[in-house]
């Protein structure tokens, strides 16, 4: 069959298109029939008998089988339709041969042996191109065949035996010649209807197969491009510019207070959240390009609009002021901001991961340097990640043991001059870069990860310094986030732990809100592991982030450190004294212990043990000192002691 451009849906179109294909040849073997009997009998009978007849008979079949039939032949029509028509053309055929048949067996009166012979034989084909050319119209064709066998027999009259045998042969063989056409049909039937139902089935796989692409695609929560079908695009984009010189930039939105309403409402509320704030940069961003979602409360959108520098902040910016407008569900009114980071390709990156980690970058930037930002990645953030990698590349290939080292800075009760804990803070000594500030490595190494590497050798210098010095002193060791939220790491450091000897009453691990909002349940179920084996936990840098009110009561904590950005103008600052008043009170009241670091004056000192706080770190005691150095420090406070002790009985 012929490939028609309507797709065949049903038997009856399969038959219609079938027939419609081979009535051209059908009805050009049915004219070299009539005008071969006309030729022979041009002779014999008179001539309007047979020229007249041609004519009359097979211009307008022709017409009908065309109009009909081979016209829609590539444009097959519905079912019901096709049904209709080869109705129409089943009794057509029956007319039309019953007036055929008719017209041999009429001029048959004229005819010698010869021409019956050829009567006959023509309808002895004329039988077989029914049943077999035209046994798509089933019931027609064996109908029509047997007009042939009729006038056959008739013709048989008027011949001789030898003729007469031949008739015979023929119509006997009708019986199986109509079994064949069925079986035919029957095949035929067969083999469409499985056709059929394979292409049912492609084309119900096909939509199953963009059911799962699209799910594959689409993030569930907001309906909205995954990080899967995001890098697609992305890598789209990026070949058309390529190809096109032109640009694209990648924008990463990163939502700042979503995990506190997540952990103050619970994950329904925060779901829908996400889900309203993704309807909201749709709306917002629908001039620039699709947006979306990479993993928890973090976007993407593409630009291909050939934005410059100053267009891509103009857009960051208002989307920051967009999206920090109330949203309300539940009849709750939630307020969160967003801070955006972009890259452009090919300025300042030339493949999807490098725009992607620009454009992280970025963001990273634009929440370290406060929050509800839009940072477009820069030259200067080109040196940074340079600088970054280099270091990461010395950390990897250092001597880790031989190079790294650390400082303790004592944590001291201001009331008694006594230091209680000492903070272990690293340090590093690379023989190709140098001394390398704290502030640069340890930033570079929990971007790459490799802090984890670094916080066991660390943490085994710590514990074999502890040693060293009086009971009663402890150590303050800092983990990241990397360490607190993977239970494997937690469970490598408590086995340190373990085998040094050091009681873990003497241990307090320090810990960042940042640090635990990687992953809240897995870090808290860590701290809870921790505080099994005996340590204690502080919560560092307290009141820099979010939600911290709200971590307090679900984590089990020791301690608040309160950060020392509250303590650099307390003494012309009424608010940071408050600040810091209400700290203190909110700590005694959970009865939780609280330090107050980058105390560096008398005059601070004075003011903080006037609110009530007496735990103190920072210059004013000492800066951070090497190993060799605390025993000294230690030994002189002792002394101090001693000697105040002993005032009173000097004046007696």
């Amino acid at each position: 069959m012929t490939a028609s451009a309507s797709p065949i849906q049903s038997l009856e179109q399969a038959r219609f298109q079938a027939l419609a294909n081979i009535c051209p040849a059908l009805f050009l073997a049915l004219c070299a029939v009539v005008i071969s009997i006309g030729f022979v009998h041009a002779g014999l009978a008179p001539w309007w008998s047979w020229a007249l007849f041609i004519p009359l008979f097979l211009l307008p079949k022709g017409v009908f089988w065309f109009t009909l039939l081979h016209r829609k032949r590539r444009d097959v029509p519905p079912p019901e339709v096709c049904r209709r028509t080869l109705r129409i053309v089943g009794i057509e055929l029956v007319i039309g041969m019953s007036a055929i048949v008719a017209w041999q067996v009429w001029l048959s009166q004229w005819s010698n042996p010869e021409a019956l012979l050829l009567l006959a034989l023509c309808m002895g084909g004329q039988m077989v191109f029914l049943l077999f050319g035209l046994l798509h119209l089933r019931t027609a064709s064996i109908i029509a065949a047997c007009t042939c066998v009729a006038g056959m027999l008739l013709i048989a009259e008027r011949s001789q035996g030898g003729i007469f045998a031949l008739v015979v042969l023929l119509g006997g063989g009708v019986a199986g010649l109509c079994y064949v056409a069925f079986r035919h049909y029957r095949d035929f039937a067969k083999l469409v209807t499985s056709r059929l139902a394979v292409e049912a089935k492609s084309a119900e796989i096909s939509v199953l197969s963009e059911e799962n692409y699209r799910i594959a695609n689409t993030d569930m929560l907001t309906d909205i491009g995954n990080r899967r079908r995001c890098f697609r695009d992305l890598e789209q984009a990026l070949t058309k510019a390529r190809e096109e010189g032109g640009s694209v930039s990648f924008g990463i939105i990163d939502l700042d207070g979503f995990k506190s309403v997540n952990d103050s409402h619970g994950h329904v509320i925060g779901d829908r959240l996400l889900h309203a704030m993704a309807r909201r940069l749709e709306s917002i961003l629908a001039n620039h390009g699709e947006v979306y979602r990479l993993g928890g409360d973090e976007f993407a959108f593409i630009v291909t609009s050939g934005l410059d520098r100053d267009g891509l902040q103009k857009v960051g910016d208002e989307l920051i002021e967009a999206v920090n407008l109330p949203i309300h569900i539940n009849e709750m009114r939630l307020l969160i901001g967003c801070s955006v980071g972009f890259a452009t390709f090919p300025e300042k990156a030339d493949s999807v991961m490098e725009i992607y980690d620009r454009a992280d970058y970025a963001l990273f930037n634009a929440k370290r340097t406060g929050r509800m930002k839009t940072m477009v990645f820069s030259d200067e953030h080109e040196r940074d990640v340079r600088e970054a990698a280099l270091l990461e590349r010395t950390m990897r290939e250092a001597d880790l043991e031989a190079e790294f080292f650390l400082t303790f800075q004592p944590i001291v009760d201001s009331n008694e001059d006594r230091t209680l804990l000492l903070e272990c803070l690293a340090r590093w000594q690379s023989p190709v870069l140098g001394l390398v500030s704290p502030g640069r490595f340890i930033v570079a190494a929990e971007q790459s990860g490799f802090i984890s590497t670094l916080t066991p050798v660390l943490l085994k210098k710590a514990l074999e310094a502890i040693k060293q010095w009086p009971e009663e002193v402890g150590i303050s060791f800092n983990l990241s986030g990397h360490d607190i939220v993977a239970a494997e790491k937690v469970l490598a450091l408590i086995g340190i732990l373990m085998r040094s000897g050091v009681s873990p009453s003497r241990v307090e691990f320090e810990v960042t809100e940042t640090a635990l909002m990687m992953n809240i349940e897995e870090a808290l179920a860590n701290i809870h592991r921790l505080k099994e084996a005996g340590v204690r936990i502080s919560l560092d840098d307290f009141g820099t982030g979010y939600s911290s009110l709200s971590q307090i009561q679900k984590l089990p904590l020791d301690k608040i450190k309160v950060d020392g950005s509250f303590i650099r103008d307390l003494a012309d600052s009424e608010a940071s004294r408050k600040i810091v008043s209400s700290v203190s009170a909110l700590s005694r009241d959970l009865s939780l212990s609280c330090v107050v670091e980058g105390v560096e004056t008398r005059e601070q000192l004075d003011i903080l043990q006037g609110i009530g706080c007496h735990l103190i770190q920072g210059y004013f005691y000492s800066k951070p000192m090497r190993e060799t150095e605390v025993d000294a420090f230690l030994k002189g406070q002792s002394n101090l002691r001693e000697g105040l002790k002993k005032l009173p009985l000097i004046a007696g």
